[in-house]
C-alpha cells in the first residue's frame, strides 16, 4: 500500500487532535492557507489553479454548442470529469483512482447542478434545440489531503473566470431555420453568476473529535467524514458521508453548524481573492 501509518504515529496524531494541537500546529478548526489563481490556461473558456498546502488542483472549463437535453429544454448542460493520481486519497487507494474520479465528479455535479447554484437558462441558445455545454475538467496534480473541498473551491473559481462568446440568431436560408452566429470579439462575452455556487466543507472524525481540512496522515486515521455543500447564503445544499464509521444523529447538527461557519469564512476569503484577481 502506498499509504501507511504506524500504530504509534496514529496514537500521536490522535493525542494531538484531542489536545487541539495537530501535528502541523493547527487547531481542530483551522484551515490551511491557500493560493488561488484564475485564467491560468489559454485554450479553455475559464480556468483556475488552487494550491492548498501541497494539494494542487487545476480546473479548465470549455464551452461548446450542442443539443439540449429534452428533459431540460430551456437550459444548458454541464459535464464533469476528474482525473487524479491514485495517491490523492487514502480512502480510495485500494479501489484505484477510477473510483475516486467518479466519486469526485459526482460531488461536483451535485454542487453545480443544484437548482439555486447557477442560472442554467443563461446557457440556452434555441429552446429545445441548441445550448451551450460546459465541460469542466479537473486535474489533481498532487494531494496532501482534503481533495473534496479543494476541488470545489477550484471549480467555483474556474466558473467565475469562464467567459462565453455572445451569440446572435439570424433566420436561416429555409423558412423556420435559424443560423447561430458566434461573436469573435474577445470582449463580446457573458459570464456566469457563481455567487450561489456552493463549496464543500469536509469534517473528518478522528477518535472522538472532528477536524476540518485534514492532511493525508489525518485521513489515514479517520473513522468517518462528512462532506457538506455550503453556499454564500449559509444554506446547506448537499451532504455526503464517507469512511467506515457511523455518525451519531446527536453530533450531526453540531457538525452541520461547524461546516456552515467554516464554509462562509472560506467563501468570503475566496470572493475577495477572485475580485483581486479580476483587477
Amino acid at each position: 500500500t502506498m499509504w501507511h501509518i504506524s500504530a504509534s504515529e496514529q496514537e500521536f496524531l490522535e493525542a494531538g487532535v484531542k489536545h487541539n494541537l495537530r501535528t502541523d500546529g493547527r487547531g481542530r478548526m483551522d484551515y490551511r492557507w491557500f493560493i488561488l489563481e484564475t485564467g491560468v490556461l489559454d485554450q479553455p473558456n475559464g480556468s483556475a489553479r488552487l494550491k492548498l498546502a501541497n494539494t494542487d488542483i487545476l480546473v479548465g472549463v470549455k464551452a461548446e454548442i450542442g443539443s439540449c437535453d429534452p428533459r431540460f429544454p430551456n437550459e444548458g448542460l454541464i459535464e464533469f470529469s476528474v482525473e487524479c493520481c491514485p495517491s490523492a486519497s487514502p480512502e480510495f487507494e485500494s479501489r484505484g483512482s477510477e473510483t475516486l474520479n467518479v466519486e469526485l465528479a459526482r460531488i461536483l455535479e451535485r454542487l453545480v447542478r443544484n437548482e439555486s447554484a447557477i442560472d442554467m437558462s443563461k446557457l440556452c441558445i434555441i429552446p429545445n434545440q441548441q445550448c451551450w455545454i460546459l465541460y469542466i475538467d479537473a486535474l489533481i496534480l498532487d494531494s496532501d489531503g482534503n481533495v473534496f473541498d479543494a476541488l470545489s473551491i477550484a471549480t467555483r473559481a474556474a466558473l467565475f473566470n469562464t467567459k462565453i462568446p455572445k451569440i446572435t440568431i439570424e433566420p436561416g436560408e429555409k423558412p423556420g431555420e435559424s443560423e447561430i452566429i458566434i461573436s469573435d470579439d474577445p470582449h463580446d462575452v457573458f459570464t456566469l453568476d457563481v455567487q450561489n455556487l456552493p463549496i464543500c466543507v469536509t469534517l473528518t472524525k478522528i477518535a472522538a473529535y472532528y477536524i476540518v481540512d485534514a492532511t493525508i496522515e489525518e485521513e489515514l486515521c479517520q473513522q468517518s467524514r462528512l462532506t457538506v455543500g455550503v453556499n454564500k447564503k449559509g444554506a446547506i445544499c448537499t451532504i455526503q458521508k464517507g469512511g467506515r464509521g457511523g455518525i451519531l444523529p446527536s453530533a450531526l447538527e453540531d457538525m452541520l453548524q461547524i461546516a456552515r461557519k467554516i464554509g462562509l469564512q472560506i467563501l468570503e476569503k475566496q470572493d475577495k481573492m477572485l475580485l483581486d484577481e479580476q483587477k
